[in-house]
């Protein structure tokens, strides 16, 4: 007796909670999936009209439209057939049609207010790293803008009284000083387009045992060379010095990677004697290495002429890791404070190159971001994906401004001319697109390679750009009407990548070469 009553006393304080919205919503979800399948299996036996006519007639007595979009005479009757049939079935549960009504609406209710926030732009709160890194990006970039808007005022300015004294036929000594600097960018660029045209294979060098996949070459010397950076499928990282033809190694890292290198970047740092290369992986990280030259004192080996060559040392500097799938493609700022990754998560990420941590993690496109460059100003980002879309970012407020569509294919690979008004694209269509910042709008489509197009550069002038594919060629574009320079054949089978130095051009290829061209 004493055991009854205590049970019935923890009966009594047993607390039932309520269901919450979202559970009510599930189970009368799960309920209404029940009374569909128990409709279908009694619609067989449901008898309906048969004439149009008596159809509308009973549709309009359940209160349904008489015909939706898109239905025959046959879809009409299957949907008034299963519409009898659910009621029956909600008459024999003890359900009302009315109650059928308010679930239906209920529903239409939580799928409106999910498109609506869904819909929303939502904005997270910036770290103090981040917005000390926007800071010296806006700074660094209101300086290099003016300096490149001074020097485009100035040559248009003349443009404009070259213009004017060449329709007027006036061409004295003096008036000719007032668009000098026309003539020397004039002469310059066709004297360089003369000399492009007659380019051809100059030195090639067995690279790696495997496929050399990507390549990154410095503006400036290093240890008086110009420096070539090649990585491979194997993981492995080499130095080369692109003023010979013979292209000697300078410096090797073997396993830099557990995996293939997919994207490589190099940033010289002239007040150190040092260049910063960033690596990205298909093993899901990223890394920093600095190389410098070592003490020339004893550490000197020569080359078959007998000149001396600076050996390099290649450190790792740092390791960034925080995408949650494969690497693609690893673009440095011109600040060369930060760098920037993209991976097949669908997100583009922006780390601290001295601390190697990460400051930003934009997402924004619906595939997988592949290309990624920086303007040369440093104030925008151009970040590429799989669906086509080419996104254009402020890196001062961290807003998208506008975003292109063109591509029938994916976008491999985007840059920025040094114009400063220009974007270059292309990827799996073979076509080289340049879009006009100003405008934003296409400015021209360039059918450039018969297969995908790994990368594009243009050079310091940006007078030329240069393009290599999976066709086995790479070719040289004159920027003032887009018309192709030079074709560089040489390897066999894909071109891998291309790199442009002062006065030559350097390709790698999946025949595991590196190739020189003058």
């Amino acid at each position: 007796m004493a055991q009854r009553v205590g049970s019935s006393n923890v009966a009594q304080q047993v607390e039932v909670m309520e269901l919450t919205a979202s559970s009510q919503a599930d189970r009368q979800e799960h309920l209404q999936v029940l009374l569909d399948i128990e409709a279908k299996k009694r619609a067989f036996s449901v008898d309906v009209p048969t004439l149009p006519n008596d159809v509308r007639i009973a549709l309009r007595n359940l209160g349904l439209p008489v015909r939706l979009f898109g239905e025959n005479l046959a879809n009409v009757r299957d949907r008034l057939r299963m519409e009898l049939a659910r009621r029956e079935v909600m008459h024999e549960q003890g359900l009302s049609a009315g109650n059928e009504e308010q679930q239906r609406r209920q529903r239409r209710a939580k799928q409106e207010e999910e498109e609506e926030e869904e819909q929303v732009t939502k904005y997270s709160r910036a770290t103090p790293e981040l917005i000390k890194a926007r800071e010296a990006i806006a700074k660094f970039s209101f300086q290099r803008a003016k300096e490149r808007l001074d020097v485009e005022r100035e040559y248009r300015l003349q443009w404009q009284r070259k213009r004017s004294r060449v329709s007027l036929s006036d061409d004295t000594d003096i008036q000719k000083e007032e668009y000098a600097l026309v003539d020397r960018i004039d002469e310059a660029c066709i004297k360089s387009y003369k000399t492009l045209r007659s380019y051809g294979l100059e030195g090639s060098q067995y690279g790696d045992a495997r496929p050399i996949s990507s390549i990154a070459t410095t503006s400036n010397l290093l240890g008086g060379i110009p420096l070539v950076a090649t990585g491979s499928w194997s993981g492995t990282i080499k130095l080369w010095d692109g003023s010979s033809p013979e292209l000697d190694c300078l410096c090797e890292k073997t396993m830099a990677h557990e995996d293939r290198i997919m994207g490589m970047a190099i940033h010289d740092d002239q007040s150190s004697n040092t260049a910063i290369l960033a690596t990205a992986s298909i093993d899901l990280t990223a890394k920093l290495w600095r190389a410098k030259p070592v003490d020339q004192d004893d550490t000197m080996t020569d080359d078959d002429n007998g000149n001396s060559i600076p050996k390099f040392t290649l450190e790792e500097a740092a390791m960034l890791k925080g995408h949650a799938a494969r690497l693609c493609s690893v673009a440095f700022h011109p600040l060369g404070q930060h760098v920037a990754t993209t991976s097949f998560d669908h997100t583009w990420r922006l780390w601290d190159v001295e601390t190697g941590s990460e400051i930003l993690l934009q997402d924004g496109h619906w595939k997988e971001v592949y290309g990624v460059g920086f303007h040369g100003d440093g104030s925008l980002c151009s970040t590429t994906d799989f669906g086509g879309v080419v996104q254009v970012w402020d890196l001062r407020t961290g807003k998208s401004i506008c975003h292109f569509l063109g591509h029938a294919k994916r976008v491999l690979c985007t840059e920025f001319s040094t114009n400063g008004f220009q974007l270059a694209t292309a990827g799996d269509d073979g076509t080289i697109k340049v879009w006009d910042l100003r405008r934003r709008k296409q400015f021209a489509s360039v059918p450039a390679h018969s297969n995908l197009i790994t990368q594009i550069q243009f050079d310091q002038s940006g007078e030329y750009l240069a393009s290599s594919s999976f066709d086995g060629t790479a070719k040289l574009w004159s920027t003032r009407d887009w018309k192709m320079l030079s074709t560089l054949r040489g390897h066999e089978g894909k071109v891998m990548g291309v790199g442009l130095l002062r006065n030559s051009v350097v390709t790698c290829g999946f025949d595991k070469t590196l190739k020189l061209w003058q």
